[in-house]
C-alpha cells in the first residue's frame, strides 16, 4: 500500500470522511495530510507506525511500505520490495499473534542471550 491508501484506510478505521478526523487521530497537523495527498509525499516512521496501530497492523508492515515509496531509485524500491516478499511469510506469522512492547523486549532478551552463549 502506499501513503494515501494508508490514509484512506485510517479514514475507513475511524469512520470519518475528512482530513481533518485523521490528523486528529494521528496527533498530525492537517496541513501534513494535505502535503501528503497534494504533494506526494510520504509518511516518516512515526507515523507510520501510529497507522500501524489504528490499523492493528504490525508496525514493520506500513513501516517497509513507507520506505519503498520514499525510495528514490528503481534500484532501492527492489531492495525494500525484496525485503517484503523475503519476509511476508515471517510478518504472517508475526500477525497472528498479538504485538505489544513486553514481546519485543522479550523477543530482544532472548536475541541478546543467544549471540552471547
Amino acid at each position: 500500500m502506499n501513503t494515501i491508501e494508508y490514509l484512506d484506510a485510517v479514514k475507513r478505521r475511524i469512520g470519518k470522511e475528512s482530513d481533518y478526523a485523521v490528523a486528529k487521530a494521528l496527533g498530525i497537523n492537517e496541513s501534513t495530510i494535505s502535503g501528503y495527498r497534494k504533494r506526494g509525499g510520504q509518511m516518516d516512521d512515526e507515523i507510520a507506525a501510529k497507522v500501524a496501530a489504528l490499523l492493528k497492523l504490525h508496525p514493520a508492515l506500513v513501516i517497509l511500505d513507507m520506505h519503498r515509496e520514499r525510495a528514490q531509485t528503481a534500484e532501492l524500491r527492489a531492495v525494500w520490495s525484496g525485503l517484503m516478499e523475503k519476509f511476508s511469510e515471517s510478518f504472517n506469522t508475526l500477525l497472528s499473534r498479538p504485538w505489544s512492547g513486553v514481546e519485543r523486549r522479550r523477543d530482544l532478551g532472548r536475541r541478546l542471550a543467544h549471540a552471547r552463549g
